[in-house]
């Protein structure tokens, strides 16, 4: 069983990943030829035989035909798993043939699961003349591995990609936007603009840092498919409502970003991402604002965002290294995200900031200031301290009322607190009790609104936790804050407790 699970998630992951695969380290080629990888329609011969096989190895119907009805094919599951163990010997530079014969490491290249499921192994030509190589060559191809030759060996792959890291900032500066192991047997690197003048002279570059040219496969960073999408999203994001996601207060321009704040006016919550987008007016139209060489194909962080229903979050953004410079002309800042829960199939929620540069627009923003992060909830007292708990007030210093809770974190002996930082006490911390019933009903306390200005008292009881304290000096640490009400813009407050007592004699 252990081993049928290792297995299926071998197999998810490639699906996952477009037949790509945990021991993915180059090309990807197909069954078919060295060229490529090639899609292939499934064979219901091949399929009909896989299930027998992946019956006979412990897997049931239901999930075979769970498969099917996600247009996996048994085929590849079946495969992956009589590869599954040479792949990993292989890749951990071990024998994967019954001799243990090995290919010599200088002849080694990529190896990779095709799509339907064959482990394809790259050499160079050389191994096909050196004996022990040969020998091992031949084994795997009677076990169904599929080797083929290729001019360039994983090391040298690895070393370029290597050097190109090294070479970020100048890479960048000739169109360079990222670059990796394709589906061949070199290094796909996507520049921006694609153009022959700009080959030429990232070709330079390769020639002026030693760079073999022949390894590098170039591709668009940006397709014209690419440009019709962005234009077309723009051109639909401009059409929906404006009234949800709303601009509040003034705008703050200049040529090179803007800050701004926004209000959700919807009653659920607004969920986005790190992308957004600029357009311009242009004879009644709104456009793409054209990208920078080498900025066009993204390079967004991938988190997520939220503004709560009536909150209002601050924004400061800066375009420059996207777009550079605006020119005087009339703009529109996009965002995009959804309300409530996603669907595919749903409506989309847009921002929209329109803003002006002119000839005499600033350059750039001036400084912000240096953010300061102050607790939204302070302990201001404690007091009537027992062996099994305390009174403690707390007070909101923020601009929104809070619905409060505290969270037990841990309690430590004070002379475990003297040195280091406070992440290290954890490991001082006094055990923790078994206890009965959900672990939020003893941790979680201090429940109460707690409006702004305003303050909280309430009792903590650690029995549950830590038992009945002896006498000594102790520190508690206390999670406070809680659901924080609009204009807040995710919801969320804290405040950190940290309060040092004593249980007497």
């Amino acid at each position: 069983m252990a081993r049928k699970i290792f297995y299926f998630c071998l197999v998810m992951t490639a699906m996952l990943m477009t037949t790509s695969c945990m021991y993915d380290y180059g090309t990807e080629v197909s069954t078919q030829s060295p060229q490529g990888h090639t899609s292939q329609p499934i064979d219901p011969a091949a399929e009909a035989f896989a299930r027998e096989r992946l019956l006979e190895l412990g897997w049931d119907e239901e999930s075979l035909d769970s498969f099917v009805r996600s247009n996996i094919s048994l085929e590849n599951i079946y495969n992956q798993m009589r590869f599954g163990d040479a792949a990993q010997a292989l890749a951990m530079g071990d024998s994967a043939v019954p001799s243990g014969g090995v290919i010599a490491p200088q002849y080694m290249g990529a190896i990779r699961f095709d799509d339907r499921g064959f482990l394809n192994v790259a050499v160079l030509p050389e191994a096909f003349d050196h004996p022990a190589s040969a020998a091992a060559i031949y084994e795997m191809r009677e076990m169904g591995i599929i080797v083929y030759a290729v001019r360039f060996n994983q090391q040298e792959l690895t070393a370029t990609i290597d050097r190109l890291n090294d070479l970020w900032e100048a890479a960048r500066e000739v169109g360079a936007t990222s670059w990796g192991q394709g589906a061949e047997n070199g290094v796909t690197l996507w520049l921006d603009p694609y153009t022959p003048e700009q080959k030429v002279i990232f070709a330079e570059f390769l020639r002026r840092h030693n760079i073999n040219p022949d390894i590098i496969i170039l591709q668009p960073a940006v397709t014209q498919e690419m440009r019709d999408f962005r234009a077309n999203r723009i051109a639909e994001a401009i059409q929906q409502p404006a009234d949800r996601i709303v601009l509040v207060g003034d705008v703050e321009v200049s040529r090179t970003g803007i800050a701004f704040s926004l209000e959700n006016r919807t009653s659920e919550e607004f969920t986005y991402g790190a992308p957004w987008d600029l357009a311009y007016f242009h004879e009644g139209r709104w456009l793409p604002v054209p990208h920078l060489p080498g900025a066009g194909s993204g390079m967004w962080t991938m988190q997520a965002y939220m503004l709560q229903a009536g909150g209002i979050q601050q924004y400061r953004i800066n375009f420059e290294w996207f777009f550079g410079e605006l020119a005087p002309g009339r703009y529109m800042f996009i965002r995009d995200g959804w309300t409530g829960y996603w669907s595919e199939s749903g409506p989309g929620t847009y921002a929209f900031v329109e803003f002006e540069v002119t000839a005499t627009t600033q350059q750039s923003l001036p400084n912000a200031p240096e953010p300061e992060w102050p607790p939204s909830v302070n302990v201001v007292s404690h007091s009537e301290v027992t062996p099994t708990g305390m009174r403690v007030v707390v007070e909101n210093n923020a601009n929104y009322d809070i619905d409060h809770r505290a969270q037990i974190i841990f309690i430590v002996p004070a002379e475990h607190t003297t040195v280091g930082y406070r992440w290290e006490w954890w490991e001082y911390h006094l055990p923790i009790l078994p206890f009965e019933g959900d672990w939020e009903s003893h941790f979680v306390q201090g429940h109460g609104f707690l409006p702004v200005g305003g303050q909280l008292e309430f009792e903590l009881d650690w029995t549950a936790i830590f038992g009945e304290l002896p006498p000594g000096d102790y520190k508690i640490d206390l999670s406070l804050g809680g659901q924080a009400h609009p204009p807040h813009p995710t919801g969320w407050a804290f405040g950190e407790g940290l309060i040092a007592f004593t249980v007497g004699g």
